[in-house]
Protein backbone atom coordinates (compact mmCIF):
# COMPACT_ATOMS: atom_id res chain seq x y z
CA UNK A 1 0.00 0.00 0.00
CA UNK A 2 1.34 3.42 -0.73
CA UNK A 3 2.27 5.99 1.79
CA UNK A 4 -0.25 8.37 0.64
CA UNK A 5 -3.26 5.15 0.84
CA UNK A 6 -1.95 4.06 4.42
CA UNK A 7 -2.16 7.87 5.23
CA UNK A 8 -5.85 8.20 3.97
CA UNK A 9 -6.87 5.07 5.46
CA UNK A 10 -5.48 5.93 8.96
CA UNK A 11 -7.09 8.90 8.30
CA UNK A 12 -10.99 6.96 7.83
CA UNK A 13 -10.14 5.09 10.64
CA UNK A 14 -9.71 8.22 12.83
CA UNK A 15 -12.54 9.66 11.51
CA UNK A 16 -14.90 6.51 12.18
CA UNK A 17 -13.43 6.51 15.52
CA UNK A 18 -14.43 9.92 16.40
CA UNK A 19 -18.59 9.48 14.69
CA UNK A 20 -18.58 6.57 16.76
CA UNK A 21 -17.07 8.77 19.68
CA UNK A 22 -19.14 11.52 19.23
CA UNK A 23 -22.47 9.41 18.36
CA UNK A 24 -21.76 7.47 22.40
CA UNK A 25 -22.06 10.77 23.75
CA UNK A 26 -24.98 12.73 21.81
CA UNK A 27 -27.32 9.94 21.95
CA UNK A 28 -27.76 9.18 25.16
CA UNK A 29 -27.76 12.87 25.87
CA UNK A 30 -30.26 13.33 22.77
CA UNK A 31 -32.54 10.66 24.63
CA UNK A 32 -32.33 12.48 28.23
CA UNK A 33 -32.81 15.72 26.72
CA UNK A 34 -36.39 14.31 25.32
CA UNK A 35 -37.25 12.74 28.23
CA UNK A 36 -37.07 15.27 30.52
CA UNK A 37 -38.67 17.79 28.32
CA UNK A 38 -36.31 20.38 26.51
CA UNK A 39 -37.98 19.41 23.25
CA UNK A 40 -41.59 19.80 24.47
CA UNK A 41 -42.87 18.85 27.81
CA UNK A 42 -43.71 15.33 28.46
CA UNK A 43 -46.00 13.79 30.33
CA UNK A 44 -45.83 10.28 32.01
CA UNK A 45 -47.89 8.35 34.39
CA UNK A 46 -45.55 7.12 37.20
CA UNK A 47 -46.31 3.48 39.23
CA UNK A 48 -44.81 3.05 42.58
CA UNK A 49 -45.02 -1.13 42.46
CA UNK A 50 -44.30 -2.62 46.30
CA UNK A 51 -42.91 -5.19 45.26
CA UNK A 52 -42.86 -6.43 48.82
CA UNK A 53 -46.45 -7.58 47.49
CA UNK A 54 -45.81 -9.31 43.65
CA UNK A 55 -47.61 -8.94 41.07
CA UNK A 56 -46.83 -10.31 37.02
CA UNK A 57 -45.52 -6.64 36.59
CA UNK A 58 -43.39 -5.94 39.60
CA UNK A 59 -45.47 -5.59 42.70
CA UNK A 60 -48.91 -4.20 43.56
CA UNK A 61 -49.34 -0.30 41.94
CA UNK A 62 -49.58 1.78 45.45
CA UNK A 63 -49.92 4.82 43.76
CA UNK A 64 -49.81 6.48 40.40
CA UNK A 65 -48.04 10.01 39.47
CA UNK A 66 -49.25 11.82 36.11
CA UNK A 67 -46.11 14.31 36.14
CA UNK A 68 -45.25 16.86 33.33
CA UNK A 69 -41.41 17.81 32.61
CA UNK A 70 -40.81 20.79 31.41
CA UNK A 71 -36.99 21.96 30.65
CA UNK A 72 -35.53 19.43 32.85
CA UNK A 73 -37.83 20.63 35.58
CA UNK A 74 -41.19 19.32 37.12
CA UNK A 75 -43.84 21.56 35.96
CA UNK A 76 -46.34 19.15 37.48
CA UNK A 77 -47.24 16.55 39.71
CA UNK A 78 -50.71 14.68 40.93
CA UNK A 79 -50.55 11.40 42.59
CA UNK A 80 -53.56 9.22 42.81
CA UNK A 81 -53.24 6.78 46.01
CA UNK A 82 -54.85 3.23 44.90
CA UNK A 83 -58.22 3.85 47.32
CA UNK A 84 -59.03 7.11 44.65
CA UNK A 85 -62.27 6.76 43.00
CA UNK A 86 -59.93 6.88 39.78
CA UNK A 87 -57.55 4.04 40.39
CA UNK A 88 -60.86 1.82 42.33
CA UNK A 89 -62.38 2.19 38.20
CA UNK A 90 -63.42 -0.89 36.49
CA UNK A 91 -61.53 -1.60 33.27
CA UNK A 92 -61.62 -4.96 31.35
CA UNK A 93 -58.72 -7.39 31.23
CA UNK A 94 -57.61 -8.52 27.93
CA UNK A 95 -55.78 -12.05 29.02
CA UNK A 96 -53.32 -13.49 29.32
CA UNK A 97 -56.15 -16.41 29.51
CA UNK A 98 -53.75 -18.36 32.31
CA UNK A 99 -55.19 -15.93 34.62
CA UNK A 100 -58.56 -14.23 33.35
CA UNK A 101 -59.97 -18.55 33.07
CA UNK A 102 -57.97 -19.82 36.65
CA UNK A 103 -60.18 -17.27 38.38
CA UNK A 104 -62.91 -16.68 36.05
CA UNK A 105 -62.83 -12.83 35.89
CA UNK A 106 -62.79 -10.49 32.84
CA UNK A 107 -62.26 -6.97 34.88
CA UNK A 108 -60.59 -5.58 37.66
CA UNK A 109 -60.01 -1.99 39.61
CA UNK A 110 -57.22 -0.14 37.63
CA UNK A 111 -54.93 -0.08 40.38
CA UNK A 112 -55.16 -4.13 40.32
CA UNK A 113 -55.75 -4.51 36.46
CA UNK A 114 -51.64 -5.48 36.17
CA UNK A 115 -52.13 -9.01 35.12
CA UNK A 116 -50.18 -9.33 31.92
CA UNK A 117 -46.57 -11.49 31.89
CA UNK A 118 -44.88 -8.30 31.72
CA UNK A 119 -44.71 -4.38 31.46
CA UNK A 120 -44.19 -4.39 27.83
CA UNK A 121 -47.75 -5.75 27.10
CA UNK A 122 -49.74 -4.01 30.11
CA UNK A 123 -48.02 -0.68 29.44
CA UNK A 124 -49.57 0.26 26.50
CA UNK A 125 -52.92 -1.18 28.18
CA UNK A 126 -52.62 1.00 31.01
CA UNK A 127 -51.77 4.26 28.89
CA UNK A 128 -55.24 3.71 26.79
CA UNK A 129 -57.21 2.55 30.59
CA UNK A 130 -55.85 5.66 32.35
CA UNK A 131 -57.05 7.91 29.77
CA UNK A 132 -60.43 6.50 29.46
CA UNK A 133 -60.84 6.59 33.63
CA UNK A 134 -58.85 10.01 33.48
CA UNK A 135 -58.96 11.53 30.21
CA UNK A 136 -54.87 12.29 30.69
CA UNK A 137 -52.94 11.45 28.20
CA UNK A 138 -49.30 10.25 28.69
CA UNK A 139 -46.18 9.95 26.48
CA UNK A 140 -44.99 6.96 28.45
CA UNK A 141 -45.20 4.99 31.68
CA UNK A 142 -42.47 4.76 34.10
CA UNK A 143 -42.73 2.04 37.04
CA UNK A 144 -40.39 1.94 40.01
CA UNK A 145 -40.34 -0.72 43.03
CA UNK A 146 -39.11 0.02 46.34
CA UNK A 147 -35.77 -1.64 45.52
CA UNK A 148 -35.46 0.82 43.40
CA UNK A 149 -36.27 4.20 45.52
CA UNK A 150 -33.52 2.61 47.67
CA UNK A 151 -31.28 2.16 45.39
CA UNK A 152 -31.59 5.58 44.32
CA UNK A 153 -31.66 7.33 48.67
CA UNK A 154 -28.24 5.48 48.74
CA UNK A 155 -26.92 7.77 46.10
CA UNK A 156 -28.66 11.08 46.87
CA UNK A 157 -28.82 10.86 50.01
CA UNK A 158 -31.58 11.61 52.85
CA UNK A 159 -34.82 13.46 52.78
CA UNK A 160 -36.72 15.50 55.17
CA UNK A 161 -40.70 14.77 55.17
CA UNK A 162 -42.77 16.44 57.87
CA UNK A 163 -40.39 16.86 60.11
CA UNK A 164 -39.32 12.92 60.04
CA UNK A 165 -35.90 11.89 57.86
CA UNK A 166 -36.35 9.41 55.20
CA UNK A 167 -33.72 7.31 54.50
CA UNK A 168 -32.70 4.23 52.06
CA UNK A 169 -33.05 2.03 55.25
CA UNK A 170 -36.21 3.39 56.38
CA UNK A 171 -38.09 4.27 52.64
CA UNK A 172 -40.08 1.08 52.64
CA UNK A 173 -41.25 0.61 56.17
CA UNK A 174 -42.21 4.47 56.07
CA UNK A 175 -44.27 3.81 52.56
CA UNK A 176 -45.40 0.87 54.41
CA UNK A 177 -47.14 2.36 57.50
CA UNK A 178 -48.66 4.78 55.44
CA UNK A 179 -50.28 3.02 52.91
CA UNK A 180 -51.79 0.67 55.76
CA UNK A 181 -52.26 2.93 58.35
CA UNK A 182 -53.05 6.73 57.00
CA UNK A 183 -54.58 5.58 53.03
CA UNK A 184 -53.97 8.68 51.05
CA UNK A 185 -50.59 9.62 53.12
CA UNK A 186 -48.80 7.62 50.09
CA UNK A 187 -49.49 10.04 47.80
CA UNK A 188 -48.36 12.94 49.96
CA UNK A 189 -45.52 11.40 50.46
CA UNK A 190 -44.68 10.26 47.15
CA UNK A 191 -44.74 13.39 45.66
CA UNK A 192 -42.60 15.27 48.31
CA UNK A 193 -40.40 12.34 47.45
CA UNK A 194 -40.51 13.01 43.86
CA UNK A 195 -40.11 16.75 44.16
CA UNK A 196 -36.63 16.13 46.84
CA UNK A 197 -35.39 13.33 45.07
CA UNK A 198 -35.74 15.17 41.76
CA UNK A 199 -34.19 18.24 43.17
CA UNK A 200 -31.27 16.28 44.71
CA UNK A 201 -30.16 14.28 41.34
CA UNK A 202 -30.06 17.99 39.97
CA UNK A 203 -28.27 19.23 42.72
CA UNK A 204 -25.82 16.17 43.03
CA UNK A 205 -22.10 16.15 42.90
CA UNK A 206 -20.10 14.65 39.80
CA UNK A 207 -19.61 11.63 41.46
CA UNK A 208 -22.81 10.88 42.27
CA UNK A 209 -23.80 11.89 38.54
CA UNK A 210 -21.66 9.08 37.73
CA UNK A 211 -22.95 6.53 40.22
CA UNK A 212 -26.28 7.24 39.54
CA UNK A 213 -25.92 6.03 35.77
CA UNK A 214 -24.87 2.74 36.37
CA UNK A 215 -27.16 2.21 39.33
CA UNK A 216 -29.92 3.58 37.53
CA UNK A 217 -28.66 1.18 33.95
CA UNK A 218 -28.80 -1.83 36.74
CA UNK A 219 -31.80 -1.27 38.31
CA UNK A 220 -33.26 -1.64 34.31
CA UNK A 221 -31.72 -5.26 33.80
CA UNK A 222 -33.10 -6.37 37.02
CA UNK A 223 -36.41 -4.86 36.48
CA UNK A 224 -36.54 -2.66 38.86
CA UNK A 225 -36.87 0.63 36.72
CA UNK A 226 -39.68 0.02 33.84
CA UNK A 227 -39.98 2.53 30.75
CA UNK A 228 -42.72 2.33 28.29
CA UNK A 229 -42.37 2.90 25.06
CA UNK A 230 -38.38 2.01 24.45
CA UNK A 231 -36.49 5.56 25.48
CA UNK A 232 -33.64 4.52 22.89
CA UNK A 233 -30.02 4.50 24.11
CA UNK A 234 -29.87 5.14 27.88
CA UNK A 235 -32.65 2.59 28.81
CA UNK A 236 -33.57 0.52 25.74
CA UNK A 237 -34.39 -2.28 27.60
CA UNK A 238 -35.96 -1.18 30.12
CA UNK A 239 -39.42 -2.22 28.79
CA UNK A 240 -39.25 -5.63 30.46
CA UNK A 241 -40.63 -7.45 28.39
CA UNK A 242 -40.50 -11.10 28.57
CA UNK A 243 -38.97 -12.28 25.06
CA UNK A 244 -39.59 -16.02 24.23
CA UNK A 245 -36.35 -17.39 22.92
CA UNK A 246 -35.41 -20.36 20.09
CA UNK A 247 -33.89 -22.68 22.53
CA UNK A 248 -35.37 -23.33 26.11
CA UNK A 249 -36.34 -21.13 28.21
CA UNK A 250 -38.37 -20.18 32.01
CA UNK A 251 -39.97 -17.38 32.61
CA UNK A 252 -41.78 -17.75 36.12
CA UNK A 253 -44.50 -14.98 37.04
CA UNK A 254 -46.30 -14.67 40.43
CA UNK A 255 -48.94 -13.40 41.82
CA UNK A 256 -49.17 -12.82 45.73
CA UNK A 257 -52.87 -12.93 46.58
CA UNK A 258 -53.91 -10.54 49.58
CA UNK A 259 -51.61 -12.15 51.75
CA UNK A 260 -49.89 -8.66 53.11
CA UNK A 261 -46.25 -7.93 52.52
CA UNK A 262 -44.61 -11.04 52.33
CA UNK A 263 -42.43 -10.98 49.38
CA UNK A 264 -39.36 -10.15 50.75
CA UNK A 265 -39.52 -12.88 53.11
CA UNK A 266 -39.87 -15.75 50.30
CA UNK A 267 -36.69 -17.31 49.02
CA UNK A 268 -37.66 -18.73 45.70
CA UNK A 269 -35.91 -21.35 44.20
CA UNK A 270 -36.11 -22.95 40.78
CA UNK A 271 -34.81 -26.56 40.20
CA UNK A 272 -34.51 -27.39 36.77
CA UNK A 273 -33.90 -31.27 35.43
CA UNK A 274 -33.40 -31.74 31.50
CA UNK A 275 -33.54 -34.85 29.92
CA UNK A 276 -31.67 -34.48 26.45
CA UNK A 277 -32.04 -37.46 23.76
CA UNK A 278 -30.55 -37.92 20.44
CA UNK A 279 -33.54 -36.88 18.43
CA UNK A 280 -33.07 -33.38 20.28
CA UNK A 281 -36.01 -33.85 22.54
CA UNK A 282 -36.06 -33.55 26.23
CA UNK A 283 -37.85 -34.65 29.31
CA UNK A 284 -37.83 -32.02 31.66
CA UNK A 285 -38.82 -31.41 35.60
CA UNK A 286 -38.88 -28.16 37.00
CA UNK A 287 -39.69 -27.86 40.65
CA UNK A 288 -40.79 -24.14 42.11
CA UNK A 289 -40.24 -23.74 45.66
CA UNK A 290 -41.18 -20.87 47.88
CA UNK A 291 -39.54 -20.65 51.77
CA UNK A 292 -42.01 -18.16 53.72
CA UNK A 293 -39.61 -16.65 56.52
CA UNK A 294 -42.40 -15.11 57.25
CA UNK A 295 -44.93 -15.32 60.39
CA UNK A 296 -48.26 -15.43 58.22
CA UNK A 297 -49.11 -17.56 55.10
CA UNK A 298 -47.96 -17.23 51.64
CA UNK A 299 -50.94 -17.38 48.87
CA UNK A 300 -49.14 -16.98 45.88
CA UNK A 301 -50.42 -17.82 42.33
CA UNK A 302 -47.47 -18.81 40.20
CA UNK A 303 -47.39 -19.48 36.27
CA UNK A 304 -44.38 -21.09 34.76
CA UNK A 305 -43.64 -19.67 30.99
CA UNK A 306 -41.83 -22.88 28.83
CA UNK A 307 -41.37 -22.89 25.43
CA UNK A 308 -44.56 -23.19 23.29
CA UNK A 309 -45.34 -27.09 22.50
CA UNK A 310 -44.17 -28.60 25.69
CA UNK A 311 -46.09 -31.21 26.71
CA UNK A 312 -47.20 -31.64 30.46
CA UNK A 313 -47.14 -35.18 31.59
CA UNK A 314 -47.34 -35.00 35.18
CA UNK A 315 -47.76 -32.19 38.45
CA UNK A 316 -46.67 -32.90 41.81
CA UNK A 317 -46.86 -30.48 44.75
CA UNK A 318 -45.95 -30.46 48.65
CA UNK A 319 -47.36 -27.45 49.91
CA UNK A 320 -50.57 -27.27 52.70
CA UNK A 321 -53.16 -25.86 50.05
CA UNK A 322 -52.69 -26.47 46.76
CA UNK A 323 -55.26 -25.78 43.11
CA UNK A 324 -54.60 -26.65 39.65
CA UNK A 325 -52.06 -27.22 37.24
CA UNK A 326 -53.93 -25.09 34.59
CA UNK A 327 -51.97 -25.02 31.02
CA UNK A 328 -52.94 -22.05 28.30
CA UNK A 329 -51.12 -21.88 24.95
CA UNK A 330 -50.77 -18.51 23.64
CA UNK A 331 -48.31 -15.50 23.15
CA UNK A 332 -45.47 -17.77 21.92
CA UNK A 333 -45.66 -19.73 25.39
CA UNK A 334 -46.66 -22.58 27.01
CA UNK A 335 -48.25 -21.66 30.58
CA UNK A 336 -48.32 -23.78 33.50
CA UNK A 337 -49.94 -21.88 36.32
CA UNK A 338 -51.09 -23.02 40.10
CA UNK A 339 -52.06 -21.50 43.26
CA UNK A 340 -50.13 -22.13 46.36
CA UNK A 341 -50.55 -21.56 50.05
CA UNK A 342 -47.71 -21.71 51.72
CA UNK A 343 -47.92 -21.24 55.79
CA UNK A 344 -45.84 -18.70 58.00
CA UNK A 345 -42.36 -20.42 58.41
CA UNK A 346 -42.77 -23.88 56.11
CA UNK A 347 -41.69 -24.75 52.46
CA UNK A 348 -44.15 -25.06 49.85
CA UNK A 349 -43.42 -26.09 46.17
CA UNK A 350 -44.88 -27.54 42.74
CA UNK A 351 -43.11 -30.04 40.04
CA UNK A 352 -44.13 -30.12 36.81
CA UNK A 353 -42.33 -32.54 34.28
CA UNK A 354 -43.19 -31.92 30.51
CA UNK A 355 -41.70 -33.01 27.27
CA UNK A 356 -40.44 -30.75 25.07
CA UNK A 357 -39.47 -31.04 20.90
CA UNK A 358 -35.76 -29.62 19.36
CA UNK A 359 -34.46 -28.14 22.50
CA UNK A 360 -31.23 -29.06 20.85
CA UNK A 361 -29.29 -27.39 17.99
CA UNK A 362 -26.43 -29.09 15.85
CA UNK A 363 -23.40 -27.00 14.60
CA UNK A 364 -20.81 -29.11 13.11
CA UNK A 365 -19.84 -32.14 15.04
CA UNK A 366 -21.08 -30.34 18.31
CA UNK A 367 -24.39 -30.08 20.10
CA UNK A 368 -26.06 -27.84 22.22
CA UNK A 369 -28.24 -27.16 24.81
CA UNK A 370 -29.15 -23.60 26.06
CA UNK A 371 -31.65 -22.25 28.29
CA UNK A 372 -32.74 -19.27 29.35
CA UNK A 373 -34.21 -18.01 32.63
CA UNK A 374 -35.94 -14.27 32.75
CA UNK A 375 -36.07 -13.07 35.91
CA UNK A 376 -39.87 -11.46 37.06
CA UNK A 377 -39.13 -7.85 37.52
CA UNK A 378 -39.78 -6.74 41.24
CA UNK A 379 -37.90 -10.17 42.51
CA UNK A 380 -34.69 -9.29 44.09
CA UNK A 381 -33.12 -12.82 43.75
CA UNK A 382 -33.21 -16.17 43.06
CA UNK A 383 -31.78 -19.76 43.93
CA UNK A 384 -31.40 -21.67 40.59
CA UNK A 385 -30.09 -25.45 40.36
CA UNK A 386 -29.81 -26.74 36.83
CA UNK A 387 -28.59 -30.08 35.67
CA UNK A 388 -28.69 -31.28 32.32
CA UNK A 389 -28.28 -35.03 31.53
CA UNK A 390 -26.92 -36.04 28.07
CA UNK A 391 -28.24 -38.73 25.17
CA UNK A 392 -26.34 -41.89 26.10
CA UNK A 393 -22.80 -42.22 24.49
CA UNK A 394 -22.15 -38.54 24.50
CA UNK A 395 -19.10 -36.17 26.09
CA UNK A 396 -19.28 -32.70 27.34
CA UNK A 397 -17.19 -30.78 25.95
CA UNK A 398 -18.82 -27.28 27.59
CA UNK A 399 -20.81 -26.00 30.27
CA UNK A 400 -22.12 -22.73 31.86
CA UNK A 401 -24.17 -22.27 35.13
CA UNK A 402 -25.11 -25.84 35.41
CA UNK A 403 -24.84 -26.15 39.25
CA UNK A 404 -26.74 -26.12 42.45
CA UNK A 405 -27.29 -23.08 44.55
CA UNK A 406 -26.96 -20.37 42.51
CA UNK A 407 -27.87 -17.36 43.63
CA UNK A 408 -29.07 -14.73 40.52
CA UNK A 409 -30.21 -11.35 40.72
CA UNK A 410 -31.42 -10.92 36.97
CA UNK A 411 -31.40 -13.07 34.31
CA UNK A 412 -29.95 -16.39 33.73
CA UNK A 413 -28.30 -18.50 30.80
CA UNK A 414 -27.66 -22.09 31.14
CA UNK A 415 -24.98 -23.31 28.04
CA UNK A 416 -24.51 -27.21 27.51
CA UNK A 417 -22.08 -28.59 24.39
CA UNK A 418 -21.53 -31.89 23.59
CA UNK A 419 -20.62 -34.54 21.14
Amino acid sequence: MADSDRSRAVRYVALVVIVLVVATLIFPIADGLSVAGFFGDKTYLLILQDNAEIRSTGGLMDVMGLVTMHNGHIASLQYYYRSSSELQALVGLDGPASFTNFFGVNAAALHDSNVQYDFASFAPKMQSDFYNVTGHKVDGVIAVDFTAVEAIMNITGPVTVSGEVITSRNVADRLHFDAGILGNATADLMSTLTYDLAQLILDSSVPQKLALYPTLQTLENEGHVLIYPNQGFWFRSATGDITPTGADFISVVDTTLGTGKADFGVTRTIDYHAELFSDGSALCTLTLTYTNGCWWDYDVFSTALVPPGAQLIGVQNATHAFNGSEVTNGDGFTALSSRLLVSANTTGSVTYTYVQPNVVSASGIAHHYDLSIQKQAGINSYVLNASVQLPPGATMIHAENVGSNQVFEGDAHVSVAYM
